[in-house]
């Protein structure tokens, strides 16, 4: 009876991970419709679009987002004024530690001249180099 119950549950954990019906393919921007890949790990939310300055939305949220709620550019929750699209280094603060280096997961921060350097066209926005840094130099 045991061994029965074991071939029941056999065809469990087949690799086929959640729901891959609902899987975000792209993350999208609500007010100009600007779209990029979705990477997994990183929330469509921590990014922003370069056009609009706002928070992108998975894209199965898009059509809910803009019919169902109101949300438009005018929002007052929208615009993050301040936040840089890319993180920016505070060279007074940095050590050159490298913290962010190691974090980083597509190799866009080296340490050049002992103070950490961010190459805008590597990086991805996700943000991980801002919590990882000890010294809070990058912002």
């Amino acid at each position: 009876m045991f061994g029965r119950r074991l071939r029941m549950f056999r065809n469990l954990g087949a690799g086929r991970g959640r729901n891959q019906m609902n899987h975000v393919q792209s993350c999208v921007c609500p007010v100009c419709g600007y779209s990029v890949q979705h990477e997994r790990g990183v929330p469509c939310r921590s990014l922003l679009c370069p056009k609009c300055n706002v928070p992108l939305v998975p894209d199965d949220l898009v059509e809910a987002t803009i019919l169902g709620s109101g949300y438009s550019k005018d929002s007052p929750v929208l615009p993050r004024r301040g936040v840089s699209a890319f993180p920016v280094v505070n060279k007074d603060l940095c050590t050159g530690c490298g913290t962010c280096v190691d974090i980083c997961p597509k190799g866009a921060i080296d340490i050049i001249d002992g103070v950490a350097v961010i190459d805008n066209s590597k990086c991805k926005k996700c943000r991980l180099c801002i919590q990882a840094c000890p010294m809070d130099a990058i912002s």
